[in-house]
């Protein structure tokens, strides 16, 4: 199981051109998925959204990479403390 979140995956969500973006955990493994794929039935353990991600960057200067890499550790902490 491939629970680790990346600054890739972080940046890839932050790009994506799907609507209302997430970072998700699906089979133990994040995804980058679009509000379509979050309704249904079965919810999936929503990790980040694109704007809760962007809420928590820098305001007052262009994000780095380790804003990025520091997001990414606390996350996949917050994921692996909930069983993930």
């Amino acid at each position: 199981m491939n629970t680790h979140v990346t600054v890739k995956l972080l940046t890839d969500l932050l790009d994506s051109s799907l609507p209302d973006a997430a970072l998700i955990l699906v089979g133990g493994t994040p995804r980058v998925v679009g509000s379509m794929e979050l309704e249904g039935e079965a919810q999936p353990f929503v990790i980040v959204t694109r704007d809760e991600l962007r809420d928590q960057l820098p305001k007052d200067r262009e994000y780095s990479e380790s804003d990025l890499e520091f997001h990414a550790a606390e996350l996949e902490s917050t994921v692996a403390s909930l069983g993930g």
